[in-house]
């Protein structure tokens, strides 16, 4: 089984034949997966805050989330701040949400035969959700790395939890019934996630984008983003009603 990183959406040509891990870091990624293990029932993708607008109006009763520069754009519900949702009860709850990069990377794989969302948080729930999968339907597994500017520039926080995953996907502890093959990228994200463990929060203020969001009084955030394998969720995308893109929680065996 061939295990490849893409460091930017962009440099993953080929979607087939492989379980896809999109990882946005901070924080769309963090953001899904706090939202499914507070209770939401599904997160509707958007690609542009226009188009998120105009969901809403036909779907008022979904919650409208997300962020530009940062920051939630007028008119909408909540932004895309892990540890504000992380206080929230939502069982039940339909989403709406549209980010940055971390959204237009899901919607990007989304001709993968699976596509799973991942970050520090899920590192080794999502690792054994797609080597599971991987294993059963002879796929390959790769991981793809949000970035930025719309996904054409390299993120070091998408790198860090690339590396995490992988960390936990290669685990000789857990016997994984498979050989793995591991590209380039994949090795140079796991030593960078092995050179920065036990200081991820450090790292994730060091980057770019960690910078901004500090700047942004975001810091709480960077600081729930760092820790590992804090929780269960594991997003996957499948087909909603109307054809349209949804994250819901995965089960082994779901469709769609």
């Amino acid at each position: 089984m061939r295990l490849d990183v893409a460091l930017t959406p962009t440099l993953l040509a080929d979607f087939s034949g492989r379980v896809c891990i999109v990882v946005d870091v901070l924080r769309a990624s963090s953001t899904i997966v706090t939202m499914l293990e507070r209770g939401a029932q599904e997160v509707l993708l958007a690609p542009a805050i226009e188009e998120a607008r105009r969901l809403h109006q036909e779907l008022p009763r979904y919650l409208l989330c997300g962020e530009k520069g940062g920051v939630p754009p007028p008119g909408f519900d909540y932004g895309n701040s892990p540890s504000e949702f992380g206080a929230l009860d939502l069982k039940g709850q339909r989403v709406i949400l549209c980010t940055s990069n971390g959204t237009r990377a899901i919607l990007a794989a989304a001709d993968a035969p699976l596509v799973l969302v991942g970050c520090l948080l899920n590192a080794t729930a999502v690792a054994s959700a797609a080597l599971d999968e991987a294993t059963t339907r002879a796929l390959d597994i790769a991981i793809v790395c949000a970035g930025e500017e719309g996904g054409s520039a390299f993120a070091a926080e998408d790198a860090l939890g690339a590396g995490a995953i992988v960390d936990a996907i290669v685990d000789p502890s857990r016997h994984w019934p498979t050989a793995l093959q591991l590209t380039d990228e994949t090795g140079a994200a796991l030593e960078y996630y092995r050179a920065q463990r036990g200081r991820e929060a450090t790292a994730l203020q060091e980057t770019t984008h960690g910078r901004d969001l500090l700047a942004l009084g975001f810091g709480q955030d960077l600081a729930l983003c760092a820790q590992r394998d804090e929780l269960a969720a594991v997003p996957r995308l499948q087909r909603g009603e109307k054809g349209r893109l949804v994250l819901r929680a995965y089960s082994s065996g779901s469709s769609g």
